[in-house]
């Protein structure tokens, strides 16, 4: 079982944004001594939160997360030229030395494709097309691409990758159809583990493993990561009441967005299905279910808006020191 951090780089308008970002950076080095695995970082445009953007960032941490893996999660893939990203990520792949991975979306916020003139109807069939085009200039080769939105004769790719083929490409996705084009196109899901159905999990990760044997890929062979929100103190009460005000504080921010509007309206069902705010021996039996699932991947937020740093790099050490050893 491997765990990895959000970078969470979210903050609010009128924050110190040099102090949060030194504060996200000692988070990013801490967890890279503790063993934590992987980093992502966070994409959005026009944001109700101050929101630095996830190349630059990516790049940022590079230098500052030892041999962890970085990525994205995730990138709005529909918001971006398909050429623009391959070059962007075969460039991050020599620089992190082959540690980057493209987690990308396909978005849901009607003011992010208002602001790049793109029609939200169409945005799968560009990302669809965006992955085939950026695979197909990693391999390096001449590319003659007859899109619908990107077409392109005679490109190539200005820098190759330094991974053959490419930087692994993580799909975050939700819906049954959605999580159909991940195990089509990509070569991991990125579950999302904060649905307030306690039966989503198993369903999708059914329908998952039933299309990747459709599309001849082996259900043992990929990895599985999924995104949670975790806190972990000594006692579960301990974490609750340390936890719970600011994750509630940041969903109601999310809920502003209409398409996340639910996330304020049941927020009682998130905490009680999908919130992992605990002691070591919580976290340890809710993580197993999740293994038993067959995820081995555990990505968290390791804080939310307006959490002191220091509580943060209590609950990472309390974690590793803790909870790593039951899963390695």
């Amino acid at each position: 079982m491997k765990f990895g951090i959000m970078a969470s780089h979210q903050y609010p308008h009128g924050d110190d944004l040099r102090k949060r970002l030194d504060e996200l950076f000692s988070t990013v080095e801490l967890a890279a001594e503790l063993g934590y695995d992987s980093v992502w970082t966070i994409n959005h445009f026009q944001s109700n939160l101050a929101t630095p953007q996830p190349i630059s960032m990516t790049a940022s941490l590079i230098p500052r997360s030892g041999t962890m893996t970085l990525g994205t999660g995730i990138l709005i893939l529909p918001l971006f030229h398909p050429a623009h990203i391959a070059e962007e990520f075969a460039t991050l792949d020599h620089l992190s030395g082959g540690r980057v991975v493209l987690g990308v979306g396909a978005g849901y916020r009607d003011n992010e494709f208002a602001a790049f003139g793109v029609d939200p109807a169409t945005r799968f069939r560009r990302f669809d097309e965006s992955i085939r085009l950026i695979r197909a200039l990693w391999s390096g080769e001449t590319v003659d691409h007859d899109g619908e939105f990107y077409p392109l004769s005679g490109g190539t790719i200005g820098i190759r990758p330094l991974t053959p083929g490419g930087p692994p490409i993580w799909i975050g996705a939700g819906g049954r159809t959605a999580v159909r084009r991940a195990a089509r196109l990509g070569d991991a899901w990125y579950a999302p583990g904060n649905s307030p159905n306690p039966g989503y999990l198993p369903k999708h990760v059914a329908v998952y493993n039933e299309a990747l044997a459709e599309y001849g890929k082996d259900p043992a062979s990929v990895e599985r990561p999924i995104g949670v929100e975790l806190y972990c103190a000594p006692t579960t009460q301990q974490a609750v009441e340390t936890a719970l005000p600011y994750a509630r504080t940041e969903y109601a921010t999310y809920a502003e967005y209409p398409a996340l509007r639910w996330q304020r309206d049941r927020f009682d069902e998130l905490v009680r299905h999908t919130l992992l705010l605990g002691s070591p021996e919580f976290l340890i039996e809710r993580i197993g279910a999740l293994r038993e699932l067959g995820f081995n991947h555990v990505i968290f937020r390791p804080g939310w808006l307006g959490m002191p740093v220091e509580k943060i790099h209590a609950s990472l050490r309390l974690f590793a020191a803790e909870v790593f050893p039951a899963f390695r």
